[in-house]
């Protein structure tokens, strides 16, 4: 008899992921006109996610979450307090950097309840099918699928119209900082919420955001560095402290050398993708760069990285010489060519002559100081594939160029 509950478990499982990917998907499967998706993601949507509810609440057997805790009043307010202290974190952080706006949002009342029943119905229903799912498949401890439900679910809330117009490795270092990652951080809280305390901590947490966000007067508008170095660094803060006070008593004590080694790992993953993407958008001296032809061959092709020392002061600038390989604007490209000959006007200002190495002619513009972001340091041969498979050769004009 209990294999035959646990597998209708399932089976009401499996069916409430599928309906989680097809209602994701709905939008982008219909491409519909601007009218008619307002009027399926800010009306039809909410209404399927609130039958749900409905359903879900007095007709689905319910499951137990996965974690077997005796009081849950305390998550229940630890997920809000956690909710509150990222708020305040993006508050105090805007105010630092003075990137505190007005809300774009309608604050009538009407408008208020408009956007309410536009998110909160599919926030709860997402935590519901979340908290369903890993009660289901995860009663004895599956890192796995916890894994795989946490992917899901944060691939389900991506903006994959955002995701289609990234072009270059700086893009997707935004996109990453701006949404995937933020994202992600947020899901998996989400779901170690949802595994210790139901799907009641894991609504309390994302309700206590989603409505600060829609009826706030004030909003914070992080910029893209900022956003992705709160949206990551406190979550990760979060699940640290969700892990270490539930995860023993549910699944043994471990060593005090297994706990530092996942505090330090975590940690450490932590600080490493913050510091990547500062690396990739030139916060550090040193900033990479992916080059897309083939001007500068034997010593750099198509695909490969450039490190470049960012040109930032005129000394800086007065310092290059004839030979040096330097990277430099022109119009909405960025070119990696040799300089030649350096130019002086008599009074003091500088043009440089540049050419490629493979090039058969000069280039016909001078490059003036203003444009030279970049003196090369280092060649990593290759690993900019990626970015040329994402941005395609269509994307990149070579009109201007001398071969």
């Amino acid at each position: 008899m209990k294999v035959q509950n646990q597998s209708k478990y399932l089976r009401i499982s499996n069916i409430m992921l599928l309906l989680l990917i097809g209602i994701a998907l709905l939008p982008y499967l219909l491409d519909l006109e601007q009218g008619s998706s307002y009027l399926l993601n800010r009306e039809i949507i909410p209404s399927i996610w609130c039958v749900f509810l409905v359903i879900m609440f007095f007709f689905i057997p319910r499951v137990h979450a996965a974690s077997r805790l005796s009081k849950r009043e305390t998550i229940y307010m630890e997920a809000v307090i956690c909710a509150v202290i990222l708020i305040a974190v993006r508050i105090l952080t805007g105010s630092i950097l003075g990137e505190l706006g007005s809300s774009p949002y309608d604050l009538s009342p009407a408008g208020i309840l408009g956007n309410l029943f536009y998110v909160l119905p599919v926030m709860a229903a997402r935590e519901v099918i979340r908290s369903y799912v890993l009660g289901t498949y995860c009663n004895v401890h599956n890192l796995k699928f916890f894994i795989f439900i946490t992917v899901l679910m944060t691939a389900s809330a991506l903006n994959y119209s955002k995701l289609m117009m990234v072009s270059d490795l700086k893009e997707i270092s935004i996109f990453f900082a701006q949404e995937a990652g933020p994202i992600l951080c947020q899901n998996i809280m989400l779901s170690y919420l949802a595994l210790y305390g139901g799907p009641i901590a894991a609504i309390l947490y994302a309700g206590v955001l989603e409505l600060f966000h829609w009826v706030s007067p004030i909003l914070s508008a992080l910029n893209w560095l900022a956003e992705g170095a709160v949206g990551i660094l406190v979550p990760i803060g979060f699940i640290l402290f969700l892990i270490e006070k539930y995860e023993e008593p549910q699944h043994g004590k471990k060593s005090l050398k297994e706990q530092r080694g996942g505090l330090i790992g975590w940690s450490a993953t932590a600080l490493f993708s913050i510091g990547l993407l500062w690396f990739i958008a030139g916060v550090f001296p040193i900033v990479p760069s992916v080059v897309v032809t083939g001007s500068m061959e034997p010593l750099i092709y198509p695909g490969d990285v450039v490190l470049l020392q960012q040109m930032r002061t005129e000394e800086q600038v007065r310092s290059l010489v004839a030979g040096d390989v330097i990277q430099f604007q022109r119009d909405e490209i960025r070119i990696t060519h040799r300089i030649v000959e350096i130019l002086d006007d008599g009074i003091g200002n500088l043009t440089f002559r540049t050419k490629g190495d493979n090039n058969s002619t000069v280039d016909s513009q001078l490059v003036h100081p203003n444009d030279i972001k970049g003196e090369l340091v280092r060649v990593i041969p290759k690993i900019g594939y990626p970015s040329l498979l994402i941005k395609g050769s269509g994307h990149i004009d070579t009109s201007d160029m001398e071969f």
